[in-house]
């Protein structure tokens, strides 16, 4: 029985290390845990650069690296100058200051050029883990990682101040990061252009700009809050993904809201039947095939149409958001989701009386968007059905 237990654990230990060594291959990130570095000469600040592979200062302000067993009481985990934190894995992770009250202190920022060119149109999951330290007397926002074709070092110790869309991975709302029992994920998705070589994270928003909620120090730290806001970082990933779902965050208040598109067509008493039909759409929630109210209020339009001309035919055209048809691609329940809603709506002006001969189910998935921005609110208005009089 304790052999097969033995042979038990040495296979579960075995399928650990293979999914976390195919985890890696795939990470673009090299040294994303921090793990590879030499921790015998860290004893102070700033020693990020000379000490760990692959990481470097993306200004004049050195960032920090912190280790597990260390002598320096400064730079150690889990107890340190700035707090008390545990490694999110491993025993190292580094540090940056994301913004100071404090003159004789400057921002830091950290970067890395990633293994490989990010490919052109390829979706990327992006991810890292912060934890604000204990002793920071602020929280901040404009937390987040931004790709750049070149390895950047700007020559002073000044904010690396960005528009907020070339902030490419942040929390959704863009809210301060205020977690310090523990670590909070930063994660989402991007595009590539080919382009993109290094990653740099740190906070990239003015002065002026910042939201800077105050912090209580926890009660079971010591030490004198500093004017700061100071975040440890650990685990930080960049792998491809064939679909949004595949990337997901923490936080569940980092999703988007269901949007439904709300037309903004004026259908006046003086409009032909013929254009209030070609004017007409039903929208829908991402993902979602369900008829809203105002979708059913539309489809009994075209219901009213249909019986005051019954020499009419309707052709009912489904279509979906590029999103919705990458998910597709990994989820079989989401297929032909274009045809799925105008089959949906087929079946409710059926039910209404109209005769299934005088109605044909089209679609045309992603291939036809209403809008090609890629804003939320244009591939809400890509979630549609649309209708075409045959006479």
């Amino acid at each position: 029985m304790k052999r097969m237990l033995l042979l038990f654990a040495m296979i579960a230990a075995s399928v650990a290390m293979i999914a976390q060594d195919e985890e890696e291959d795939i990470n673009l990130v090299p040294n994303g845990d921090f793990e590879s570095a030499n921790t015998k000469p860290l004893k102070s600040y700033g020693m990020l650069d000379d000490l760990c592979d692959n990481w470097y200062s993306a200004t004049k302000a050195p960032a920090d690296l912190f280790a597990a067993g260390i002598r320096s009481e400064k730079v150690s985990i889990p107890e340190n100058s700035f707090g008390n934190q545990e490694a999110a894995s491993g025993d190292l992770y580094a540090g940056f200051r994301a913004y100071t009250k404090d003159k004789k202190k400057t921002r830091s920022y950290i970067a890395v050029e990633l293994k490989d060119d990010l490919e052109k149109n390829q979706m990327y999951c992006v991810e890292f883990k912060v934890s604000l330290a204990d002793l920071s007397k602020y929280g901040a926002n404009y937390i987040g990682a931004a790709f750049v074709d070149r390895k950047t070092i700007q020559p002073n110790t000044g904010a690396m101040v960005r528009d907020l869309n070339d902030i490419h991975i942040k929390h959704r709302s863009n809210k301060p990061i205020t977690v310090q029992d523990g670590w909070e994920t930063i994660c989402g998705v991007f595009v590539g252009t080919g382009q993109e070589e290094y990653m740099m994270i740190g906070c990239f928003g003015s002065d002026q700009d910042l939201e800077l909620p105050k912090m209580k120090r926890p009660r079971d730290v010591t030490g004198v809050q500093t004017y700061d806001a100071y975040y440890y970082i650990d685990d930080v990933k960049v792998y491809p993904i064939e679909a949004k779902s595949q990337c997901s965050c923490d936080p569940a208040a980092d999703r988007a809201p269901d949007l439904i598109y709300g037309s903004s067509t004026v259908i006046d008493e003086n409009m032909s039947d013929s254009e209030i039909v070609s004017v007409s759409a039903v929208y829908y929630a991402s993902m979602k095939k369900s008829l809203t109210s105002a979708g059913m209020k539309t489809l009994d339009e075209m219901v009213r149409i249909l019986n005051d001309n019954p020499d009419w035919k309707l052709e009912v055209i489904g279509h979906c958001d590029n999103d919705e048809f990458d998910e597709a691609k990994i989820n079989v329940r989401y297929r032909d989701l274009g045809k799925q809603r105008a089959e949906q709506a087929v079946r409710y002006l059926v039910s209404k009386g109209i005769s299934e001969s005088r109605l044909i189910t089209l679609t045309k998935e992603n291939t036809d968007p209403a809008n090609t921005r890629p804003t939320d609110l244009s591939k809400a208005q890509n979630r549609r059905v649309v209708f075409v009089i045959r006479k």
